[in-house]
């Protein structure tokens, strides 16, 4: 493909922005645990990205009204990029999660580097502010990114729990963080885990019974 845009009439510059934009449309392919709400099949992380982009500009408003939500969607279109590289590892495999940062990092600094330097480096700096979550605007973009599989599983038939046993205990302290990111969005993940937990989609234990939560 890079032979290709090199091939191009047009300015290096140019040919560099476009490289990047066929390298980061491979997020496509891309797929996660979510399914879609039809069972069809699993999310591709670009979908991911849409549909937390549209909850942020959907919810925003209400729950974080003084943030810059021009920064929030950035953020959340640019998040998962990396994952061009790296691939994508499942919330709930939280050990993985960790022994993944270094290869997103190496992931997030090669697909960003086919941008002209000054714009590579600042979506670069764009995904670290994502990651530290220090900011309003990365805080609420990191609180949307944890509610929005959430609103998923409890939509259809909670299969993905089921797949991994998740209990509706260990689904709490994954969604503690929403807590700790965006106070505000706390009582919409309480509300949609305990009736997640009331439908039977997520048992209070490994081993309990989840029949109801319909096929698998």
């Amino acid at each position: 493909m890079a032979d290709l845009v090199d091939a191009l009439a047009v300015s290096a510059p140019h040919r560099q922005r476009l490289d990047f934009l066929l390298a980061a449309h491979d997020l496509t392919a891309v797929l996660r645990v979510n399914r879609l709400l039809n069972g069809s099949r699993c999310e591709t992380s670009a979908e991911h990205s849409w549909h937390l982009a549209l909850a942020a500009l959907t919810l925003g408003p209400e729950v974080a009204p003084g943030v810059d939500l021009g920064r929030v969607l950035a953020m959340l279109i640019v998040h998962d990029l990396p994952e061009v590289y790296a691939g994508d590892v499942p919330i709930h495999d939280e050990q993985a999660r960790l022994a993944i940062a270094a290869v997103e990092e190496e992931a997030a600094v090669r697909l960003f580097g086919k941008l002209p330097a000054e714009q590579g480096n600042q979506l670069l700096a764009l995904w670290h502010e994502f990651e530290a979550a220090r900011t309003d605007e990365a805080r609420f973009a990191r609180a949307i990114d944890r509610i929005q599989p959430l609103l998923l599983h409890w939509a259809s038939d909670g299969a993905a729990w089921a797949e991994r046993r998740v209990t509706v205990e260990q689904e709490r302290r994954i969604m503690s963080a929403v807590d700790t990111f965006w106070p505000a969005l706390a009582p919409t993940a309480a509300a949609l885990i305990d009736d997640a937990h009331r439908r039977g989609l997520l048992p209070a234990s490994a081993g309990a019974d989840a029949g109801q939560a319909g096929p698998h």
